[in-house]
């Protein structure tokens, strides 16, 4: 199988053509600065659950200890998520396949992430996802410490799909070209 070079669309999609396929990858690596906020956020975070959890096991009434421990199962679910953030940040992308009949989404952390396949028979309204400008939700979802802000979308048998996390506007009008044209030759 005969792969070309792969061409690259802004500065985060890189689409790789072979014979009987397309592969789109979406890097989710964000500025230097903002990776070294990203950490430092989770290393303060980090020194506030070690003092949580200290005083959950140090405390002697018993109050206390359930007051702590009940912070520290709370401390460490937003752990958790600042780390995946972390790891998403460094090593993530979402990698789109455009094969014979159906294409493949993939949210991965370096090579490992759930698979998702869609037909292209049952992809329907492929497009731009419209979002109130003004909302502080949609400022949210654009910024670099969560995951989400996805700029495309598609009906995949009743399902809403979305792709494409924070991609600018232009870029994600660029993706969905890419995917058209490789859905209307690959069919």
């Amino acid at each position: 199988m005969t792969q070309s070079e792969p061409k690259f669309i802004g500065k985060r999609i890189k689409v790789t053509r072979s014979k009987d396929a397309i592969t789109v990858e979406i890097s989710q690596s964000i500025e230097r600065w903002q990776e070294t906020l990203l950490f430092g956020w989770l290393l303060a975070w980090a020194f506030c659950g070690s003092i949580f959890l200290y005083y959950a096991f140090a405390s002697s009434v018993q109050t206390e200890q359930i007051f702590f421990i009940i912070a520290s199962s709370l401390w460490l679910f937003f752990f958790v998520r600042i780390f995946k953030v972390l790891l998403w940040r460094r090593m993530g992308k979402e990698i789109l396949r455009l094969e014979r009949g159906q294409m493949t989404l993939q949210n991965a952390i370096g090579k490992s992430g759930k698979r998702e396949v869609f037909s292209y028979a049952n992809v329907f309204k492929l497009g731009i996802i419209k979002r109130d400008t003004t909302s502080f939700l949609a400022f949210l979802d654009d910024s670099f410490w969560i995951i989400g802000g996805e700029r495309v979308g598609f009906s995949h048998s009743g399902n809403k799909v979305r792709i494409g996390k924070q991609l600018q506007i232009k870029d994600a009008e660029l993706l969905i070209r890419v995917m058209e044209s490789a859905m209307r030759d690959l069919k």
